[in-house]
């Protein structure tokens, strides 16, 4: 069950970025930081998942 939860925020978390990413003009480093984090927990998703 710890898992599942986690899985969820993550989730959650890249879709509140993601959404952030659409919504804002943001300057390019600010842009590409913040698709670093996306990345970093796209891939603490996956190794839960594996």
């Amino acid at each position: 069950m710890v898992i599942k939860n986690e899985r969820v925020e993550l989730e959650m978390k890249i879709m509140k970025y993601r959404a952030f990413l659409r919504q804002m003009a943001l300057d390019p480093e600010t842009e590409a930081r913040i698709q670093e984090l996306i990345a970093d927990l796209e891939s603490q998703l996956r190794s839960i998942d594996e």
